[in-house]
């Protein structure tokens, strides 16, 4: 029985991705996904990711080998453009399987597991302004209605 689910990139705010699961993506929307991330990664510009998980079940076992596969075909790419991915996720067992896989095969970037949007917010900002990206980061900021003095530490 499939449960069906969805993927979707915001990139209104770029270089802020806001990347949304729901439901059980298929095998076809991952790959779909693959492309789009690829597309911006390619853009020859540094950005920052929000993977948003709040609203997924657990990835079956193909989906978690295809990301695992998708990031070391990458490797590089993900290591040159990518500052940062904040990934928010508030069920238990999905921050323990993603505890175990992170602690397995730490990804080629900075990461944070975040519990909500503003705490994510708040990280991929500060590694823009790190990057010297501060009007960025600024931008987003005040998007998500927060101030510069509310930036995670």
């Amino acid at each position: 029985m499939s449960i069906s689910g969805s993927i979707t990139i915001d990139d209104t705010q770029w270089p802020l991705l806001v990347v949304r699961f729901v439901g059980q993506p298929s095998l076809q929307q991952q790959e779909a996904y693959f492309v789009q991330m690829l597309d911006h990664l390619k853009r020859e510009e540094k950005l920052v990711v929000i993977v948003d998980t709040q609203q997924v079940i657990m990835m079956t076992t193909e989906n978690r080998q295809r990301l695992a596969e998708f990031v070391r075909e990458h490797d590089a790419l993900l290591r040159t453009r990518l500052l940062g991915c904040a990934t928010i996720i508030t069920s238990p067992v999905m921050q323990l399987a993603a505890s175990l896989m992170l602690y397995l095969k730490p990804p080629p970037f900075p990461y944070l597991t975040a519990s909500s949007l503003p705490e994510a917010v708040k990280w991929t900002a500060k590694c823009l302004d790190d990057a010297g990206l501060q009007p960025a980061a600024q931008r987003i900021l005040r998007h998500h209605g927060l101030h510069e003095g509310q930036r995670a530490g």
